[in-house]
């Protein structure tokens, strides 16, 4: 897997890091929350393919790239895209930027084998360097992303890695030089059989503590990861990581309601990074804590 570095102060020179996804051990997307006060920012050569969306602030931002002059008057929701190569040699800020978020992924944002997949030769893929448009489906999975990295779910990576797949395909067919009409999504397999999915049902029930990957899952479907979420879902009714998140409840439910484990320790077991993880996370789908819980159950 190809590791992702960002670009830091090396271009933001005004800006200040609110957060960073680098300790998450996301696969395929680091992600980072920044904001940026007036000026000029510095001159790089792109390192990684870089998504940007503004999430709050609003003001007019100049930038050039490989001899592209672009400007736009920016509101929450504008997005740039700058592919990995692409000299930028002017970004200038008229205003503040209260908070963005910067997505950046693989120099290619789908893999050799994902683009094989859907029909298309690797080499011929080229982004664009786009910005100052807005992109609804773009500023969900940044909103969602950021919402990641604030309050954690059960089920994150699996979460953000399915939405980092999503965001390459959509990146590739949208803002690339392929044509659009010409890069069709394939169609869905059908949903998983009965026996691949109790494989995968089974390897989710025994391996609840685990930081599980959609790629892992999607091994034991003998499926690549591309088409996995969606044979999934047809079979379930619910996304991968909607349903770990959900089987991790429910198992912490049958361990709660026995009374005899602290709730540390169970916290633990199902996957919950601490405690505190599990009682918020128990309260907002269940209704209540696990204290209350158990004390009702007793």
């Amino acid at each position: 897997m190809e590791r992702l570095g960002g670009h830091g102060r090396a271009k933001y020179t005004t800006g200040t890091r609110l957060g960073t996804s680098r300790d998450r051990g996301w696969d395929g997307l680091l992600a980072e929350r920044w904001r940026h006060s007036e000026g000029d920012l510095g001159e790089v050569q792109v390192r990684d393919t870089e998504v940007i969306v503004m999430l709050q602030g609003r003001l007019h931002i100049r930038r050039r790239g490989d001899g592209r002059l672009q400007q736009c008057d920016a509101v929450p929701g504008t997005v740039w895209l700058c592919p990995k190569g692409v000299r930028e040699d002017m970004i200038r800020l008229y205003g503040e930027v209260e908070e963005s978020l910067h997505l950046y992924l693989p120099s290619s944002p789908l893999s050799a084998t994902a683009l094989q997949e859907l029909d298309v030769d690797p080499d011929r893929v080229g982004l664009h360097y786009d910005g100052g448009f807005h992109d609804f489906l773009i500023e969900q999975i940044a909103r969602t992303v950021q919402g990641e990295m604030t309050d954690p779910s059960p089920a994150g990576r699996m979460l953000v890695e399915t939405l980092a797949a999503a965001l390459g395909v959509h990146v590739m067919r949208r803002y690339s030089n392929l044509e659009h009409a010409s890069t069709p999504l394939p169609s869905p397999r059908g949903a998983l059989d009965a026996r691949r999915l109790q494989r995968v049902t089974n390897f989710i029930d025994t391996h609840l503590s685990e930081d599980l990957t959609i790629a892992t899952l999607a091994g034991e479907a003998c499926l690549s990861p591309f088409h996995f979420a969606r044979a999934f879902k047809a079979a379930t009714g619910t996304a991968p990581h909607r349903y770990l998140t959900d089987r991790r409840i429910d198992h912490a439910r049958t361990l709660i309601a026995r009374g005899r484990l602290p709730l540390a320790e169970i916290a633990d077991m199902c996957g919950f990074s601490s405690q505190a993880h599990l009682t918020r996370w128990f309260k907002r789908i269940v209704g209540t804590t696990p204290h209350e819980y158990r004390t009702s159950r007793s």
